[in-house]
């Protein structure tokens, strides 16, 4: 899933840069912001659903 590489590229692997991350994972910068986004929309979204209901069995 092109999101969760994202997320993980961008925040976890020590990449300084949001173009850094985009190079990396052989984006163009824009597509990469897309996936970024949308990893953070889903990460939040899941993690407001363990606040609600509590973690996954």
């Amino acid at each position: 899933m092109r999101a969760r590489e994202a997320l993980t590229t961008g925040y976890f692997s020590g990449v300084p840069t949001q173009e850094g991350a985009a190079r990396r994972l052989g984006l163009p910068y824009g597509t990469y912001r897309r996936h970024l986004r949308q990893g953070l929309d889903l990460l939040c979204e899941d993690l407001w659903q363990r606040e609600l209901r509590g973690p996954r069995p």
